[in-house]
């Protein structure tokens, strides 16, 4: 891991400020969700006995043996043969270059794939068999997503619910589950009640606006007002202040650094939020033009091209660097993805238009949906960094590729089978 991107990067406090004022540093970062710089918190209170780079390293590698567990107990509960589950774990998980990659990155892209490998588990295990402890655990590890990246809205909760609605009618437990879907949408938009009280914006990111004018290209019409770019930042840091009549807690230097969490963001990201919407709206076929372009330069390479690189990456990685470069392999990249989407999309129609389906088929569904989510948000969402936010639905490609391969297997052996 390169320790210089712990500080750098956007989505961080400074490490500091979470050492020496951690409590007040959370309450007063309006600019991301707060989880991850919790868990960056609680290691820059580690620091006298272990690094910072240390600690986040270690926390990487163990999501990585937990996004190992997920991967075989999905192969598992859907019946894939012992010798098949050890090559796909081996190829899939153990050999890939992009858990590699993101497990020595600084930043939340390995947790929030993670946090969707445990989702889509507790997915399959509560339709093969209810228990409320999954249910509990899927909301969760879904409200953890919520709290760690700004993409997964407080809203994300209630997909999650719909998701679960063929289950809680044949479990005749709409009240029971309905308090759990609550409970959890409360906890999930805490971040944005603390924001609607100290600074009166209701999101659990103060960057709503600013991203989505820099994803449809707004930003670049109404350039700087729109974009991350903090000209005359101190003008609209007084504009808010007046706003919220200039109470004691807005004189934090925290918000008032010309940084990422300055208070002019809000000012900008608010005064943003609705033309970024009409012009979206104004100019949607010219847009979804220029999404569908970046999604297909997006899946032409593998997920590592990303430009905050770890340590050594590109030294001891010189290989993989140039083939992603390489225009014959990105054809080849992008027909495996297109092959995966298109085989995917055909077997879980056939699941969704049939009357009596399986705990696997409505597994198939739910994965769909929930990948779906994220490529249209990070798409829509986002102008950039789509590679570390396609990384995070890595557990799609891991049950496409898993059930692709099961069944080219499969047709093999019965075509051995029909020969003898």
């Amino acid at each position: 891991m390169d320790e210089k991107w712990i500080n750098s990067l956007w989505q961080h406090i400074d490490i500091i400020l979470l050492k020496e004022r951690f409590i007040s540093s959370i309450l007063f970062f309006h600019a991301q969700p707060p989880l991850w710089n919790i868990i960056l918190g609680i290691g820059s209170k580690l620091d006298g006995l272990i690094s910072v780079s240390f600690y986040l390293s270690f926390f990487n590698f163990i999501l990585t043996m937990l996004i190992l567990y997920c991967s075989h107990q999905i192969l598992k509960n859907l019946l894939f043969k012992k010798h098949q589950s050890l090559i796909i774990l081996f190829l899939l998980v153990i050999c890939s270059p992009s858990i590699l990659f993101y497990e020595k990155f600084a930043s939340y892209a390995h947790f929030t794939c993670a946090l969707l490998f445990l989702i889509k588990l507790n997915f399959l295990k509560i339709y093969k068999k209810y228990k409320i402890k999954y249910e509990l655990y899927i909301y969760l590890f879904s409200t953890f997503a919520i709290l760690t990246w700004s993409a997964y809205i407080i809203y994300f909760n209630l997909l999650i619910f719909f998701l679960l609605v063929p289950l809680i009618i044949k479990q005749k437990r709409f009240i029971k589950s309905l308090l759990i879907f609550l409970i959890f949408f409360i906890l999930g938009s805490l971040p944005s009640l603390k924001n609607k009280i100290l600074f009166d914006i209701f999101a659990n990111s103060s960057w709503t606006g600013l991203n989505a004018s820099q994803s449809v290209g707004y930003d670049r019409k109404n350039w700087p007002l729109c974009s991350f770019n903090n000209d005359n930042i101190k003008e609209y840091n007084e504009v808010i202040k007046k706003s919220l009549k200039n109470k004691e807690y807005l004189n934090e230097a925290f918000l008032n650094d010309g940084n990422f969490n300055d208070l002019g963001y809000i000012f900008k990201s608010k005064s943003c939020n609705k033309k970024a919407k009409d012009y979206l709206i104004s100019n949607f076929k010219e847009i979804s033009k220029n999404k569908i372009q970046r999604f297909v330069s997006v899946h032409a390479h593998l997920s590592f091209d990303f430009a905050f690189k770890p340590k050594n990456w590109k030294k001891n990685f010189s290989f993989l660097e140039e083939i992603n470069q390489n225009n014959i392999f990105k054809i080849i990249i992008f027909l495996f993805f297109i092959t995966n989407y298109i085989f995917y999309t055909f077997i879980s129609s056939v699941a969704l238009v049939k009357k009596k389906k399986s705990f696997a088929e409505y597994f198939l569904i739910i994965n769909l949906f929930l990948y779906s989510y994220l490529i249209i948000v990070s798409f829509y969402g986002s102008t950039w960094e789509q590679e570390r936010m396609r990384y995070s639905g890595y557990s799609f490609i891991f049950i496409s590729i898993s059930i692709l391969i099961k069944e080219i297997l499969s047709k093999i052996n019965n075509q051995k089978l029909q020969k003898w």
